[in-house]
C-alpha cells in the first residue's frame, strides 16, 4: 500500500481500513437496477390492465387493487431492506409511494371527494416524508425531492406565480425538509435540489419587483456570504460548503440581472469591473480546491466578458482596451497570488519541520 510505504499509515491501521473496505457492500448494483426497472414495468403492465378494463371494473376492486399495490410494495420493500437487498427494496419503496399518489388520484375520481390538486399533493408529500424517515432511505429521498418540486409548481400554478403565503413561505420549508433528511437518510447529493430551489425562488421575488436594488443585494449578500464561509472553518462543513457555493451562484445571477438593467456607459463599467473582482476573489479563496467554485467563477468571468464584447462591439478600440487592461491586472494578480501561494507554501514547511523537530 503506497501510504504504508510513504509512512503515512502503519501496516496495521492499513489492514484494517483494507478490511474495512472489502466488507462494504458496493453503493451500484447493475442486477439491483435491472431488478428496479423489471418491478416499474411489472407495476406499469397491471396498471395497464386496470387501464384497458376500467369501466368493467367494478368501483371497490379498483380501489383494493391500488390499496394491494402500495402495501405490497411497501411491506417487499422492508421485506428485502431486512435481509440485506437495500437497493432493491428502496426501489420498491418508492414504486409504494408512487401508487399512494395515484390512489388518492384515484378515490377522489371515484368518490367525488372535495378538495384541489395541491391538498393531494401535500397529503402525498407527507406520506413520502413518513417513509422516508421510517425506512432512513436514501432513494427515497431522491422521490421526496422531486415531489417538492412537483408541489411547488403546482402550488404557484394555482396562485397564477403571484405574491401570496404559500408562494413566498413553500420553496424555504420544503429546502429546509430536504437537507434535514439527508441527514437522517445519508443522501447528501439531493441536498443540490434544495439549493435549485432556493435560487429559483430568490429569482421569483425579483420578478415580482424587478428591482435593481434587489439584485444589488444578491451580488453584495451571495458574494458576502461566500468569503464569510470560505474565510472560515465552517467550509470544511459539506452544508456550509453547499451554502457558500449556491451564494456565490446566486452572486453571479444578481450580475447578469443588473447587465440588464445597465447596459451602457459607467454603470455597464462598474458591473464589469465587479464581475471581474468576484471572480478572481472567488478562484484565490477557493478556486484551488473546489471544482464547482471554479466554474462559477469561470462562468461569470466568461459570461461578462462575452456581454461586454457584444455590447460594445461598435467601439472596437474601448473593447479591446478594457481587455487590455483587465488581461495585465489579471496577469499582475495571478503573479501576486503564484508568490503568495509559495510563501505560505515555504511557511508550512518551516512549520511542519519545526514540529517534527521538537
Amino acid at each position: 500500500m503506497r501510504w504504508t510505504a510513504m509512512g503515512l499509515v502503519n501496516e496495521r491501521d492499513a489492514q484494517a481500513m483494507l478490511a474495512d473496505h472489502d466488507a462494504q457492500a458496493s453503493s451500484f448494483s447493475v442486477g439491483s437496477v435491472l431488478l428496479v426497472l423489471s418491478a416499474v414495468l411489472l407495476s406499469a403492465s397491471i396498471l395497464l390492465v386496470i387501464a384497458a378494463n376500467w369501466q368493467a371494473i367494478p368501483r371497490l376492486m379498483k380501489v383494493s387493487v391500488v390499496i394491494a399495490l402500495i402495501w405490497g410494495f411497501h411491506c417487499g420493500g422492508a421485506m428485502l431492506i431486512a435481509f440485506g437487498r437495500t437497493v432493491l427494496g428502496q426501489g420498491l419503496l418508492v414504486l409504494g409511494a408512487a401508487s399512494f399518489g395515484g390512489g388518492m388520484a384515484l378515490v377522489g375520481q371515484l368518490y367525488h371527494l372535495s378538495g384541489d390538486e395541491l391538498d393531494l399533493f401535500y397529503i402525498w408529500l407527507a406520506a413520502a416524508v413518513l417513509s422516508c424517515v421510517f425506512f432512513r432511505s436514501g432513494i427515497m429521498l431522491g422521490f421526496v425531492a422531486a415531489l417538492c418540486v412537483s408541489t411547488l409548481w403546482v402550488a404557484f400554478d394555482r396562485y397564477n406565480f403571484d405574491w401570496t403565503t404559500q408562494t413566498v413561505l413553500l420553496p424555504p420549508a420544503l429546502s429546509c425538509i430536504i437537507v434535514l433528511l439527508s441527514f437522517w437518510a445519508g443522501n447528501v447529493r439531493v441536498r443540490h435540489v434544495a439549493g435549485f430551489l432556493m435560487l429559483g425562488w430568490l429569482i421569483w421575488l425579483y420578478a415580482q419587483t424587478t428591482d435593481v436594488r434587489i439584485a444589488i443585494a444578491f451580488v453584495a449578500g451571495g458574494f458576502g456570504l461566500f468569503a464569510v464561509l470560505s474565510l472560515t472553518r465552517l467550509y470544511d462543513s459539506h452544508v456550509a460548503r453547499l451554502v457558500a457555493t449556491y451564494a456565490l451562484a446566486l452572486s453571479a445571477i444578481g450580475l447578469a440581472l443588473i447587465n440588464i438593467e445597465y447596459s451602457r456607459g459607467l454603470p455597464l463599467a462598474v458591473v464589469s469591473v465587479a464581475s471581474l473582482a468576484i471572480s478572481v476573489a472567488a478562484l484565490v479563496m477557493k478556486g484551488r480546491d473546489d471544482g464547482m467554485v471554479r466554474a462559477i467563477a469561470y462562468m461569470i468571468f466568461a459570461g461578462e466578458t462575452l456581454y461586454l464584447s457584444f455590447q460594445t462591439i461598435d467601439s472596437l478600440l474601448d473593447t479591446s482596451s478594457f481587455f487590455l487592461i483587465s488581461g495585465l491586472l489579471l496577469a499582475l494578480l495571478a503573479f501576486g497570488v503564484s508568490r503568495l501561494e509559495k510563501l505560505l507554501s515555504k511557511k508550512r514547511g518551516l512549520k511542519k519541520e519545526g514540529v517534527d523537530a521538537s
